[in-house]
């Protein structure tokens, strides 16, 4: 016969049980909780060779990487090649931010730290900051000037609406819009000076000072007036100036001289050898009648006769001795 007194403490030793049990299953979820955590990123901060669809392939110190591009993938500005770039990456070499780097951001990977997840803050927090940045919020955005580049480099060839010119990077393709203020028309050999948009759109072209140096720099664009001044259309000394670039003259032809390029092979593109020459890449390309030895790959060193345009006449390989560079024949 059970007692009274027996009952009461079966019954106390079996909620102790389940306290017990339950105290248990909170301490292994409250575990579970405090291991998850986002995972590591990357930084690369290496110059673009080609944009091919949704991936960016850059030259980083170890060689060659393919970075991911997804619509989540926030992008700062329409990048081209030879642009030094800065991105974070995940695991899976997939793009979350991609900007442009700094010119003195030396090319490499850099790990990130992955970030413990904070608790989300309470009421009165959220209340403080609030009412602190409330008139921070008032006061409207301040006016970025859009930033442009000059590029002072030699005009390779004009094809249609492009400026081909090669730089220290390699070459670069200069886009002429109508609203392009073009000083005069430019020839094979001229040596140009082209203030252009992020997208590589001229907005003027002169001709270079013989004691400006080869390169590219940015400045930023003068902040607009807030004073209000008169329309360009109605000041008649803008008159000539739209009469003059309706009917340019076509350019006058230059005899094609051919170049000697001793370079590495970087990779082989479809119709495009892209090597490394000691100004940066070039992308040769190889035609019908392009005469080529032998059927190259990465690491070797070959030797091209080019044209100006930069289309192959012949590639070989290139003797051991002899120095990456370019030379006239």
């Amino acid at each position: 016969m059970v007692t009274p007194l027996l009952f009461s403490r079966q019954l106390a030793y079996f909620f102790a049980f389940l306290s017990f049990i339950s105290s248990g299953s909170l301490l292994i979820a409250e575990d579970n909780i405090q291991t998850v955590s986002s995972p590591k990123t990357r930084t690369i901060v290496a110059d673009l060779l080609m944009v091919d669809g949704d991936l960016y392939i850059v030259r980083g110190e170890g060689g060659e990487i393919q970075i991911e591009v997804t619509p989540d993938t926030k992008i700062s500005e329409k990048f081209v090649f030879g642009d030094r770039i800065k991105a974070v990456l995940l695991p899976n070499d997939v793009a979350q931010i991609i900007t442009r780097a700094a010119p003195d951001e030396p090319v490499g990977i850099t790990s990130n730290e992955a970030s413990e997840p904070t608790p989300p803050p309470s009421p009165i927090t959220e209340s403080k900051e609030t009412a602190e940045t409330a008139p921070i919020s008032v006061t409207p955005p301040s006016h970025n000037t859009p930033k442009v580049r000059v590029i002072i480099a030699d005009l390779l060839m004009v094809d249609g609406s492009f400026y081909i010119v090669r730089s220290e990077y390699g070459e670069i393709q200069i886009e002429i819009t109508p609203k392009t203020e073009l000083s005069e028309n430019f020839k094979f050999g001229d040596k140009i000076k082209a203030r252009v948009t992020s997208t590589d759109k001229a907005l003027s072209v002169v001709q270079a000072g013989k004691d400006e140096p080869t390169g590219i720099q940015e400045e930023t664009a003068p902040i607009p007036s807030s004073t209000p001044t008169p329309p360009v259309p109605s000041t008649p000394t803008t008159t000539p100036t739209p009469s003059k670039q309706e009917t340019p003259e076509p350019p006058t032809p230059e005899i094609s001289s051919t170049r000697i390029i001793v370079a590495d092979v970087l990779m082989v593109d479809g119709d495009f050898y892209i090597v490394r020459g000691e100004g940066g890449e070039i992308r040769i390309e190889v035609t019908p009648k392009t005469t080529v030895s032998e059927s190259f790959d990465y690491g070797d060193r070959i030797k091209a006769e080019v044209l100006p345009n930069d289309k192959a006449l012949t590639i070989e390989r290139a003797n051991p001795d002899d120095p990456i560079g370019i030379r006239t024949p």
